[in-house]
């Protein structure tokens, strides 16, 4: 009987030990695991590009992530920047109560060794701040003589955008849940071409003034644009080189290369919505006379047909804009005057006679 009684005693004794290692997240049988608290994480992709391939780790070095709660007011920020980004691995703990959240992230706002940084958005206040009004803006230089706006005349650093609804789950199941932030590069590089097709005279820089003109340099929270005012976007390189069309010399018959300018500028993101209001304009810098005023965005555009053959994906207008961060766009002079018959556009040439501008079909 005693023996029988001690068994008994022995069996609850185990039962109940095993039963408080499992509900305690605290013994030892968890320590590998940490305790039960759930966790929330952030992972960032940006693979919209042409490529469709994620480029988060090497093309981005600083995170800034805002929280809105779910009245749309801050709630908290983290931030990331380095090494760290460069581990495909790379997440962001969210240490936010359980429940609904808008998350807003702009990378590259940081740039160590910066002279000055390319954007700034809104400084957020705990509890106050809203989002309709947490705004991103394009840093310019006041308004110079003889412009009518800001101007933006520097190599802007890469921006990216990405904004998530998410939910936080209640529970202590020891979970760690994550969520992918994907990413829209909001700045841009264009090469402007120029070449002269009926001179033998090679072009010199500074004849020429080239300049995108471009109401963008605000952005809300959902990475739409805002009214702002005009920006002149300059050249932060202007260049003259051999651009590759030559022209038979007809004494000797050797092709003979006249150079030409290249101009590179940056600018802020480029939506569909302002394709009538996007324009490149190319003057004589001397007399201001106006040699062109091309609809940038447009042009651009002609070249999505090629895309979607080529990768076998239909994309929308925007869709084009915000996977193409670099364009680069040949346009062709005769006597000082713009060619509008035909363009080299990223690589592609169009005939414009063949292409209605802005055709979307």
């Amino acid at each position: 009987m005693k023996s029988k009684i001690s068994l008994k005693y022995a069996c609850l004794a185990l039962i109940s030990a095993a039963s408080a290692l499992f509900t305690s997240c605290d013994d030892f049988i968890m320590e590998k695991e940490g305790d039960c608290a759930v966790k929330y994480r952030v992972k960032f992709v940006y693979d919209m590009n042409l490529k469709w391939a994620d480029a988060f780790s090497s093309e981005v070095n600083s995170v800034n992530l805002y929280a809105f709660d779910s009245d749309g007011v801050f709630y908290k920020e983290f931030t990331a920047s380095g090494e760290a980004l460069a581990n495909p691995d790379f997440y962001i703990e969210l240490d936010l109560p359980a429940g609904d959240y808008e998350l807003v992230a702009w990378c590259g706002l940081v740039n160590p060794g910066a002279p000055e940084e390319s954007f700034t958005v809104t400084t957020p206040q705990a509890g106050v701040t809203r989002l309709d009004d947490f705004i991103c803006s394009l840093n310019t230089t006041a308004v110079r003589s003889g412009e009518t706006g800001p101007v933006s005349d520097e190599r802007l650093y890469f921006l990216y955008h990405g904004n998530l609804a998410v939910n936080l789950p209640d529970t202590q199941d020891g979970e760690t849940y994550y969520y992918t932030m994907p990413l829209v590069k909001d700045t841009n590089h264009i090469r402007i071409i120029l070449q002269e097709l009926a001179s033998d005279e090679d072009m010199i820089p500074s004849d020429y003034d080239i300049s995108i003109e471009a109401a963008n340099g605000l952005m809300a929270y959902n990475n739409d644009l805002l009214p702002s005012p005009v920006i002149t976007y300059r050249p932060w390189a202007q260049v003259q080189d051999e651009v590759g069309v030559g022209r038979v010399d007809v004494a000797n018959g050797e092709i003979k290369y006249v150079k030409g300018i290249i101009a590179d500028l940056s600018v802020a993101r480029i939506m569909a919505s302002q394709t009538d209001s996007f324009n490149l304009v190319v003057r004589k810098a001397d007399s201001q006379e106006l040699i062109a005023s091309v609809p940038i965005i447009k042009y651009a555009l002609l070249a999505k047909k090629y895309y979607e053959l080529a990768y076998n994906h239909k994309m929308t207008d925007q869709e084009l804009l915000d996977r193409e961060d670099e364009y680069v766009m040949t346009f062709f002079l005769e006597k000082g005057k713009w060619i509008d018959a035909y363009v080299d556009i990223l690589q592609w040439r169009i005939i414009s006679e063949d292409y209605e501008i802005g055709d979307k079909k």
